[in-house]
């Protein structure tokens, strides 16, 4: 009796996974209901991830956009039409769709924190409707069409050629977590969606005789009529936690743990407040220390904070825009050695800090919708990664957030050995500035005939894209201005793509240097000048015994003013640009 009943309850299980893909697409968004007749019928699809599930329901959209009636539209509303028919299939292909962050149920995202629209907000953006698409975020992010009520958004479906309840068709809502994860083969190594559940590891609940315990417990969330209310815990194995959170009436708040994956080794901690970070987010490296701090205000993070401890620094990063950070660097003793902006590089489409490896916490909405096919063979599993048994990767991360410095930065003296003069800069550069002095010299190496008779008390560099190309040395006594360019990326690739000679090696953030010189004061070059090819050979000296003015220098700085600082220190000398340069 006890096998009748067991395998009736696998049939059940197997029934209610048993959905079409018309049920899917209702899943995905309920005005699908309506249009029945549109999809035929088929047995559920796989989608190893939202990215998957969108471009799956934005091509039906399309098939319905191609055979409704279109005899009621004029002219300009059919040719609107057309064209955004055309914009929502590229949209389709690209599959870069918004990412849902914050709220754990599915939902829609009109643009999310890396701006990425959804598909009726790129329609928009892409009419020239940008602020609209901006108007409707701000007021409600999270807002399905048929709920917009602003005139504006009206007039625009008026004019898109698209009926209203086309519109509430194209949108769509974007899970928070890997789709169908309780079903995977490998769903003990997956961050499950947090539910009202208590489930356990099935090596106990397969095996008779033995009762289940507490500590047998793989998924638990405690709440009533489906809200979590109290606490949520994920382990990973048996005796080994990986998740624990709490929720407030179905909103997560007070603090949240994850631990390093089969480990008792805490990886991170967070506080939540009304389903939003708010506070500090500390994260730990295998040992326990702490290597990184991140403040969230309503779920905005607002600065990063990094401790390299093999170095003994502290780098403070504060968002200026969506694309550059301001960034302080501060040595044990917590003097500030530099300062600077970087550029923020992110090829993954990360949040801005996310530059550091990925952990089941804030990558679990990353993975659900970005998870990528990969060439691994059936099974095999490698470092930080799972492998199904259709060769999709769980855990495959995305290229990480790069910071690459960008315009000026300066860098002040971190030990003080101003004592023992020496007549080689580069000396004297490793020696006070002894976290950056090696960055310092990189390129000084091709400038010949550099000399100091005093010391620089600070050093401001100016990058492009990470690449030096100016360096000041400010002191009482002395001053330098070394000018550095480089071949630009279509001097590398010509006209028929890269230069075989130098495949492999090429990098966009390290173009090959081109000269490199010294100017005096008055922006005039002097000393000898060094070309190179872009196989970084040297190919030309130039010798400048009477200084003699560059016309690029002398049209990107206009002129050069005193600046004193207060009494006591070293006059600085620093570069006025004026307004519009």
């Amino acid at each position: 009796m006890k096998k009748i009943i067991t395998l009736l309850a696998l049939v059940l299980v197997q029934q209610s996974f048993a959905i079409g893909f018309y049920e899917q697409l209702c899943a995905f968004n309920p005005n699908w209901k309506k249009y029945a007749g549109f999809v035929a019928k088929e047995e559920a699809r796989f989608f190893p991830s939202d990215k998957e599930y969108i471009q799956a329901h934005l091509g039906q959209v399309l098939m319905v956009l191609q055979q409704n009636e279109v005899d009621f539209l004029t002219v300009t509303q059919y040719q609107s039409r057309i064209k955004l028919i055309g914009i929502l299939s590229e949209y389709r292909e690209a599959g870069k769709f918004p990412l849902n962050y914050y709220r754990k149920e599915r939902i829609p995202v009109f643009i999310d924190e890396h701006q990425t629209h959804c598909a009726v907000g790129y329609l928009m953006q892409q009419t020239g409707n940008e602020a609209l698409a901006r108007r409707i975020s701000a007021t409600d992010n999270y807002i399905w069409v048929k709920d917009i009520k602003d005139a504006e958004a009206l007039d625009w479906q008026k004019q898109s050629g698209f009926t209203l309840e086309e519109l509430k068709l194209i949108q769509g809502a974007y899970d928070y977590y890997m789709p169908r994860a309780l079903e995977n083969p490998f769903k003990y190594e997956i961050p499950q969606k947090p539910e009202c559940i208590t489930t356990y590891f099935e090596k106990v609940s397969a095996v008779l005789g033995i009762p289940r315990k507490t500590k047998h417990i793989w998924l638990k969330g405690e709440g009533k009529n489906g809200v979590l209310h109290g606490k949520w815990e994920q382990n990973f194995a048996i005796g080994i936690p990986w998740i624990i959170g709490y929720f407030d009436h179905g909103k997560r708040t007070g603090q949240w743990m994850e631990y390093y994956q089969g480990t008792n080794d805490l990886c991170r901690t967070e506080v939540w407040k009304d389903d939003k970070l708010n506070g500090i987010r500390k994260r730990f490296d295998h040992e326990g220390t702490l290597i990184e701090e991140i403040e969230f205000k309503d779920g905005v993070a607002i600065s990063k904070t990094n401790y390299d401890n093999r170095q003994k620094l502290t780098w403070v990063r504060k968002p200026i825009d969506s694309t550059l950070v301001a960034t302080e660097v501060f040595n044990a003793q917590g003097k500030l050695i530099a300062k600077g902006k970087e550029s923020v590089f992110n090829p993954g489409n990360l949040m801005w800090f996310q530059n550091i490896e990925l952990t089941a916490l804030n990558s679990a909405a990353i993975t659900s919708r970005q998870l990528q096919t990969t060439s691994y063979h059936r099974g095999q599993r490698g470092s930080g990664s799972v492998v199904g048994a259709r060769g999709f990767d769980l855990f495959q991360t995305p290229p990480l957030v790069e910071y690459k410095k960008e315009g000026e930065w300066m860098y002040y003296k971190d030990c003080d050995t101003s004592k023992n003069l020496v007549q080689r800069p580069q000396d004297f550069l490793v020696r006070n500035y002894r976290h950056f002095g090696n960055e310092l010299n990189r390129m000084n190496y091709a400038v010949k005939d550099w000399k100091t008779t005093g010391v620089y008390d600070s050093i401001k560099l100016v990058y492009t894209n990470n690449l030096v190309r100016d360096f000041y040395g400010y002191g009482l006594l002395d001053f330098a201005h070394l000018h550095f360019r480089y071949y630009t990326k279509e001097e590398i690739y010509g006209p028929y793509g890269l230069d075989f000679n130098l495949r492999g090696n090429y990098n966009e953030q390290y173009l090959p240097l081109k000269l490199a010189g010294q100017y005096n004061r008055d922006h005039a070059k002097i000393g000898t000048w060094s070309y190179f090819n872009k196989y970084s050979s040297l190919i030309k000296t130039e010798n400048f015994l009477e200084p003699e003015p560059d016309p690029i220098a002398v049209a990107d700085v206009k002129s050069l003013t005193k600046s004193k600082q207060k009494p006591g220190t070293a006059t600085m000398y620093r570069w006025v640009e004026r307004k519009g340069w």
